[in-house]
C-alpha cells in the first residue's frame, strides 16, 4: 500500500491543498494526517472541513487539543506567547462540529500493519524529538517497527538498531533536490519517520513537505513543495 502522509497544517489551507494534490500525483492510495490541523493560520474551519470531508484518518496534535481545551485545562503547554495567543484566537472561531471533531481525535492510530501514527509521542502530544531520552522513550513505547510522527516541523529518520544504538538522518542534508527516497532495509531496526510540516506560517518557514510510505517496498519518499 502507498500511504500518503502529511502533518502540522496549522490552519493554513492553501499549502494543505497543494500537499493533497502532490500526494495524488505521487500515487497515494490512502492518506493519514499526523495532527495539528489548527492554530496559527486564519482558516481553521476550512482545514478541518476539508480533512473531514475526505475522511482522512488523523491523530490529535497538541494544538488541536489546545484549541478545544484552552481556558479549561491548566495542564496545557504553550511553547511561546505567540502559540498561546493564536490558540486563544482560534478557539472561538471553531464551529461546534469542528470542535467536537478535534476533541475526539486519537493520540495514536494504526495506519497499516506494522505502521503506527502519533503526533509527537505515544504518551503525550508535546514531546520534542530533539532529546535522546524522548526518542528512546518513543522507540520503547512503539508497538510496531515503524512510527510516523510530526510536531517538530523537521523531516527526520530516527533509527534504533538491533544493538541498541541510535541514528538520526536528515534526508535533505547535502542535497538541493525536492524529492528524496529512503529505504528501510533492516528488519531488525525500528524507525521513527518524521514527515516535517505542511504550514509555512511558523517562525522556521520550512517548505511544505509530504511523504509517501510504500509498505510493500518499505520505502519512504518525501516531497518538498517550494
Amino acid at each position: 500500500m502507498k500511504l500518503g502522509i502529511f502533518t502540522d497544517v496549522h490552519g493554513d489551507l492553501e499549502p494543505l491543498q497543494k500537499v493533497l494534490r502532490a500526494l495524488e500525483r505521487l500515487g497515494a492510495e490512502s492518506l493519514v494526517c499526523l495532527g495539528d490541523l489548527v492554530v496559527h493560520g486564519q482558516r481553521p474551519n476550512e482545514v478541518v472541513d476539508l480533512v473531514r470531508s475526505l475522511a482522512i484518518p488523523t491523530v490529535g496534535g497538541n494544538h488541536d487539543h489546545g484549541a478545544v481545551h484552552y481556558g479549561r485545562d491548566p495542564g496545557l503547554v504553550f511553547f511561546n506567547p505567540k502559540s498561546e495567543l493564536h490558540t486563544s484566537l482560534t478557539q472561538p472561531r471553531l464551529t461546534d462540529t469542528n470542535r467536537e471533531y478535534l476533541a475526539q481525535l486519537p493520540d495514536a492510530l494504526e495506519a497499516a500493519p506494522g505502521v503506527y501514527c502519533v503526533h509527537a509521542c505515544y504518551r503525550d502530544r508535546y514531546g520534542l524529538l530533539y532529546a535522546r531520552s524522548v526518542i528512546e522513550q518513543i522507540h520503547a513505547d512503539a508497538p510496531v517497527p515503524v512510527t510516523l510522527s510530526g510536531h517538530t516541523h523537521r523531516t527526520r529518520i530516527h533509527i534504533r538498531h538491533a544493538d541498541g544504538s541510535f541514528e538520526e538522518i536528515d534526508p535533505w542534508r547535502g542535497t538541493e533536490r525536492t524529492q528524496v527516497t529512503f529505504t528501510l532495509d533492516r528488519d531488525d531496526a525500528n524507525y521513527i519517520l518524521n514527515c516535517g510540516n505542511t504550514s509555512q506560517l511558523l517562525f522556521d518557514r520550512f517548505p511544505s513537505v509530504c511523504g509517501l510510505f510504500d509498505t510493500d517496498e518499505r520505502t519512504i519518499t518525501w516531497r518538498r513543495l517550494c
